[in-house]
């Protein structure tokens, strides 16, 4: 009987280290810890955000970070317990590089979780389900992504994207105008030094929205995106936790509340697990 005890001891001490990621040392004999009890006890969430992209995310006249995607992560440190957010400016480019670095703790940026991210970090269940539209001037000869393949047209967009990758595969002949974020994107556009640009079809509406007619969003929409959290995968307890804060949200019409909120249309309802 001794034995089958000490065996199942053995079995839970071993179940235990491995959920709870740490304290332990990897491969290159660093310590790693529990990034849910290092966020509690630090307390403050550090999230990373594109704050160039209103209604989603963006800066209000005061300087205060404001949006969707802000409400997201005021209401994830609420459910941790934690006093402080701490919000980190990334882009395209930057955004995964700063998940992998530790440099935030999550990525509530509306980011694309897909196969290829997910080699090097990880995704929560989608909070948000979007597709990418085009937007242009008004009286624009462009009306679907086949119309921007040739080399007088310009798209523009940011690098690292899912817009990116997508005129890469449908339209390789235009130029490829690059900037930093969603905001820049709209002024190249309104100012004649691009096209066309692909976004979001919640960024693009609203965008569209504030022109008095001078943009007009193309009917097709070439993706449908699962928006996630991002964190680091070296922790399976935090994204677990992570999971079902989304989940929750989800199910409570919290989420969908939040939305129609700042877009002021209902959210389809999203799937949820728990």
């Amino acid at each position: 009987m001794k034995k089958y005890t000490g065996i199942l001891l053995f079995v839970s001490m071993l179940i235990v280290s491995l959920v709870s990621c740490g304290p332990s040392r990897g491969s290159s004999g660093e310590t790693r810890v529990n990034h849910l009890e290092r966020i509690i006890a630090a307390d403050v969430l550090k999230v990373g955000v594109s704050l160039d992209n209103p209604p989603a995310q963006f800066r209000d006249d005061a300087g205060e970070p404001k949006g969707f995607h802000v409400d997201v992560a005021y209401k994830m440190a609420e459910e941790l317990g934690v006093s402080r957010v701490e919000f980190v400016q990334v882009d395209g480019a930057t955004r995964i590089p700063a998940v992998i670095s530790g440099r935030i703790d999550v990525l509530i940026q509306g980011i694309t979780g897909n196969l290829e991210r997910s080699r090097v970090m990880a995704f929560s269940i989608p909070y948000l389900r979007v597709g990418l539209k085009m937007l242009t001037t008004s009286g624009s000869p462009f009306y679907t992504i086949s119309d921007l393949n040739r080399p007088d047209a310009r798209v523009v967009v940011a690098r690292g994207t899912t817009t990116e990758a997508l005129v890469l595969r449908h339209a390789p002949k235009a130029e490829m105008v690059y900037v930093s974020g969603f905001s820049d994107q709209v002024l190249h556009l309104t100012q004649g030094r691009a096209d066309a640009l692909l976004e979001d079809n919640v960024a693009v509406d609203y965008a569209a929205s504030l022109s008095n007619g001078a943009l007009v969003v193309r009917e097709t929409m070439y993706t449908s995106d699962p928006i996630c959290i991002g964190m680091p995968n070296d922790c399976p307890i935090f994204i677990r936790w992570v999971d079902m804060f989304v989940s929750w949200q989800i199910s409570s019409g919290w989420m969908a509340e939040t939305y129609q909120k700042w877009w002021g249309e209902p959210q389809s309802q999203l799937p949820y697990l728990w």
